[in-house]
C-alpha cells in the first residue's frame, strides 16, 4: 500500500492527531529556551578570561626577560668599566712608574719612593692593594699639580697620610717657595680574579 493511499483513507481527526504528535515531537526536539545559548556564552567568556590571563602571564614573563637581558648587558658594561680602573696586570713597579712620571711632569723633585706590600683588599677579596710611600720637594703649586695629575690617571689612585711642610729656614721667599716637602702614601688596586682569591688565604701579602 502506497503512502498516498494511506493519507487518502485517513480521516480528518486522525490527520489532526498525527499533526499534533509531529508538532509535539518537533517542539521537544527543536525547542530551545535560551539556556543552552547562555551556557555556551558563559563558557566562551570563561575561555576568553583564561586566554587573557595566559596572555598577561606571558607578557609579564616577556617583560622580565627583557629587563633581565638589559640588566645583564648593563652589568657587563659596568664590570668592564670597573676592570678598566682596577686593572689585572698591575703591580708595585707600575705604580712607582706612574708616580715618578707625574712628579717629573709637575716639576717636583722625587726625594724618595718606597714600595710597600701588595696585600689583599680587606673589603673585596678579589682585589689586591698596591702602595708606595713618597717624599717630594718643590713648590706648593708643583705639588698641587702633581696631585691633580694623579686624578687624571684612568684608574683608581688614593692619596693617604699626606703631609705638606716647608723645609727652608731663614731662606729667601723664592727659595722658601721651592722648598716645600710633600710626604704621602699612594695606593692603587689590582684585580686578581676569583680563582686566585679563593686559593689565597685572607690577609696574606705578596711583596714585589
Amino acid at each position: 500500500m502506497k503512502l498516498i493511499d494511506v493519507i487518502q483513507r485517513m480521516s480528518m481527526g486522525r490527520a489532526v492527531l498525527i499533526g499534533f504528535v509531529v508538532a509535539g515531537f518537533y517542539y521537544l526536539i527543536m525547542y530551545d529556551s535560551g539556556r543552552n545559548q547562555e551556557a555556551a556564552i558563559a563558557a566562551s567568556r570563561d575561555q576568553v578570561t583564561e586566554l587573557r590571563r595566559q596572555m598577561d602571564e606571558n607578557q609579564a614573563k616577556l617583560d622580565r626577560a627583557i629587563v633581565y637581558k638589559r640588566t645583564v648587558a648593563e652589568l657587563g658594561t659596568e664590570i668592564q668599566k670597573l676592570l678598566s680602573v682596577i686593572p689585572e696586570q698591575f703591580g708595585i713597579q707600575d705604580l712607582m712608574k706612574i708616580v715618578s712620571n707625574e712628579a717629573k711632569v709637575a716639576g717636583s723633585s722625587l726625594n724618595s719612593i718606597v714600595p710597600g706590600k701588595q696585600v689583599e683588599f680587606v673589603l673585596v677579596k678579589e682585589f689586591d692593594e698596591v702602595n708606595v710611600t713618597i717624599e717630594l720637594t718643590g713648590s706648593f703649586l708643583q705639588h698641587m699639580l702633581f696631585l691633580s695629575n694623579l686624578t687624571k690617571i684612568s684608574q683608581i689612585l688614593i692619596v693617604r697620610k699626606m703631609d705638606i711642610t716647608s723645609s727652608s729656614t731663614g731662606a729667601s721667599r723664592a727659595d722658601e717657595a721651592n722648598n716645600v716637602k710633600l710626604a704621602a702614601e699612594i695606593v692603587a688596586y689590582r684585580y686578581k680574579g676569583s680563582t686566585a682569591a679563593a686559593a689565597k688565604p685572607p690577609g696574606s701579602g705578596v711583596a714585589q
